[in-house]
């Protein structure tokens, strides 16, 4: 029965697709009589990139380094039939038709199982070593002859085929092809250009991931997952399990935040019965199988990169690629396309997730996957043109630090230090900025520099501050669900809207409070709050905006709060993005700490109720700070009972500190210095020796430092003996 196949061209590259479903030869280059039908096809089509085997369980794929073996092969077998090598036999002076023969069916049947092909020849060359066999033949004859069977043994040698196979190596170890089962529904394309460099190299948990520079501006994010590299006998084992397990734990029954543990830890213990697989192989399979019944397929992979800030899924599915934006490279497109039967999987679990409807009445999702820190947002028809679109936001599960920030280049050591003396000032800040410009990840690192004794109200409509880890590391949060922006008019929602929790927060006793983000109607009771000072000591809140005047002009003209009530607002931190040159990535940085004034009555930037404290100058990059006659810095060293100058000393304490956890991060390759449960352990340190100062009558700051010093090279050098 002939193979039926097809070619497709799409630009410079050409793919076969052979239909492997009723093949009976197991539709496979490591079966002789399929790899005969490539190489037939191959002669007819002449070259190709990849070749396709597609089967029930899955679709083998075989790129240009497995197809490059075989069209060395084609090239061997062309140039010694062009050659007609054979015919160097007739100058002898009997005919040997038989051994002509032998040469013309090697090179134009037997080759296309090449292996089997070198062996035969080897097998004739050392038969004629035997004396008795020899002297049947005039040795004039027999010598030409050996001496073409020989040249074609060595020109067979030189291939990397059949080198591959004198290495020891089989079948199935030279042709190994790249598998795509069935159940991994999203299509993954790996048409990498010419030319390309490879610019980064890591792995997510046992997914290789692989970034390249396309032309000096695009970034290709390429993911290569391990269940491409299943063996048949894996994959038939996945999908044997899959219909017993989906029939007897029907995904219905299981509460959608459990599923995915559920089937993991269902299909680690069926699989244990398989005696072939190690302890490693059992988990990789049983994560895969979770994956692709209760899980998010390969988004999974996306997820769980640290480097991912943000994934889009533009519509219409299957047409365009999934995007991601790294924290290295900015937008990257992806190898990743989904498919509809995919997106209707997983738009499916979300609805179970959210409970609520997302269809063509309700055209907007938005949610949280609590399991991963994913914050959802899907938009659909009749919203769009050409179905359904997502984008996910990752939450960070530890909480940012100043020092972090420090180290990713987002502000300086000086600005790091300015903002934890605020802070601890108790001052009331308002951090504003375009989308995903860090916003919530910097209020995620002020939460850090608030006192652990002091309780905080916090209120989001979207869990986004990591509350867990905060709490677990001993702040103490009362979490408040504000009613989402999608669903503030639905009667039937059940959450409480952004005003009546923000009302309820303020009964719940002196408290900080923070505002995940300042949207609507909630604005004027918030700010009305800070204004009598009803809130308690300190409030902290993010809002879209550019700047401060920005901020003020949206805050009362917009969301109506009276001008005057921004006064209660003392500092307004703005964040922002800027690009070097013409490269696309986008970096995030702080761009002013602006203290608001109370001496104004209309528009603060006409009567200098904005004062920039720190100002990142656009031209020289440099940043512009102006505290001598700050009324913040002079509001806190009242608070805390401090001349300016020992305020002043502070500040310079707090930038030591904070440069010294930076720089010995770098110096000894300790990254890990940089989170959460070390920053706090060095803030721990310092509000001890602090105290101990304090109570003893006189705080010397340069002997404070230099006690704080010996303990941090202490704490570092005990990390790094527990490491070694």
């Amino acid at each position: 029965m002939e193979c039926r196949y097809n070619l497709n061209s799409s630009g410079n590259r050409r793919v076969v697709y052979f239909d492997c479903l009723d093949c009976k030869n197991q539709g496979s280059l490591r079966d002789k009589n399929c790899l005969r039908s490539v190489f037939r096809v191959l002669t007819e089509k002449g070259e190709v990139d990849e070749l396709q085997l597609r089967k029930r369980e899955y679709t083998e794929f075989y790129d240009g380094n497995q197809m490059g073996k075989l069209l060395e092969i084609l090239e061997l077998r062309k140039n010694l039939l062009a050659e007609e090598v054979w015919k160097r036999i007739e100058d002898c002076r009997r005919s040997h038709g038989d051994w002509k023969a032998f040469i013309r069916d090697l090179l134009a049947k037997e080759i296309w199982n090449p292996i089997r092909a070198y062996e035969i020849l080897v097998a004739v060359l050392n038969r004629y070593k035997d004396l008795d066999i020899r002297k049947k033949f005039d040795p004039d004859c027999l010598n030409i002859y050996l001496k073409i069977l020989d040249e074609i043994r060595i020109r067979f040698e030189n291939t990397e085929l059949i080198r591959s196979y004198l290495k020891g190596l089989k079948t199935h170890e030279i042709f190994k092809a790249r598998i795509q089962p069935s159940f991994v529904t999203s299509e993954i394309k790996f048409d990498i250009p010419d030319e390309v460099k490879l610019v980064d190299l890591y792995r997510v948990e046992n997914t290789e991931i692989m970034i390249y520079d396309l032309n000096g501006i695009d970034k290709f994010y390429l993911i290569n997952p391990p269940e491409l590299y299943l063996s048949p006998e894996d994959v038939n084992l996945l999908m044997k399990l899959k219909d017993r397990v989906i029939g007897k734990h029907p995904l219905e029954v299981i509460h959608p935040m459990e599923a995915r543990e559920h089937f993991r830890r269902i299909g680690f213990e069926l699989l244990r019965d398989t005696d072939r697989l190690s302890e490693e192989e059992l988990k990789t399979l049983s994560e895969i199988f979770a994956r692709y019944t209760a899980g998010y397929g390969l988004l999974e992979v996306l997820f769980k990169d640290e480097h991912i800030y943000d994934i889009y899924i533009d519509s219409p599915v299957g047409t365009t690629p999934v995007y991601v934006d790294h924290d290295r490279f900015g937008i990257c497109t992806t190898n990743l396309y989904l498919t509809e039967d995919e997106l209707e999987r997983i738009s499916s679990k979300f609805r179970s997730i959210g409970g609520r409807p997302f269809d063509e009445a309700n055209p907007i999702m938005d949610m949280e996957l609590k399991d991963v820190g994913i914050r959802v947002t899907g938009i659909r028809e009749p919203s769009t043109f050409d179905g359904i679109a997502y984008s996910f936001r990752k939450r960070r599960e530890r909480p940012w630090t100043l020092p972090k920030f420090v180290d990713e280049g987002m502000m300086s050591i000086r600005a790091a230090a300015l903002l934890s003396l605020i802070v601890s000032g108790q001052r009331s800040i308002l951090i504003t900025g375009p989308r995903g410009s860090g916003k919530t990840s910097l209020l995620s690192a002020l939460i850090t520099e608030i006192r652990q004794n002091d309780r905080i109200v916090l209120m989001e409509d979207t869990p986004e501050i990591p509350t867990g880890s905060l709490r677990r590391l001993g702040w103490k949060i009362e979490h408040l669900r504000n009613r989402p922006a999608v669903s503030r008019h639905r009667e039937d929602s059940y959450e409480l809207s952004p005003e009546e929790n923000l009302r309820a927060a303020l009964r719940l006793g002196e408290s900080i409070l923070i505002m995940g983000e300042v949207r609507g109607p909630e604005a004027r009771v918030l700010f009305e709050a800070m204004r009598v000072g009803a809130a308690g000591n300190t409030v902290l809140g993010t809002i879209h905006g550019s700047n401060p005047y920005d901020t003020w002009d949206r805050i009362t003209n917009d969301l109506n709060v009276p001008s005057t009530s921004f006064k209660a607002v003392d500092v307004v931190v703005s964040l922002g993005y800027r690009e070097r040159r013409e490269i696309s990535k986008r970096n995030r940085y702080l761009r002013n700490i602006t203290e608001v004034r109370k001496e104004w009555e209309e528009n603060p930037r006409i009567e200098n109720g904005f004062v920039d404290m720190m100002l990142y100058d656009d031209e020289t990059g440099n940043e512009v700070y102006n505290l001598k006659d700050s009324d913040v810095i002079r509001e806190i060293s009242i608070r805390k009972g401090m001349s300016l100058d020992e305020c002043s000393a502070n500040l310079e304490l707090r930038e030591r500190m904070i440069e010294t956890i930076v720089k010995t991060s770098r110096s000894e390759n300790m990254k890990e210095l940089l989170e959460i449960n070390h920053v706090l352990s060095a803030k721990k340190e310092y509000i001890k020796l602090m105290n101990e100062q304090t109570l003893n009558g006189n705080v010397d700051y340069k002997r404070l430092y230099s006690d704080w010093r010996r303990w941090f090279g202490e704490y570092v050098k005990g990390l790094t003996d527990v490491k070694g």
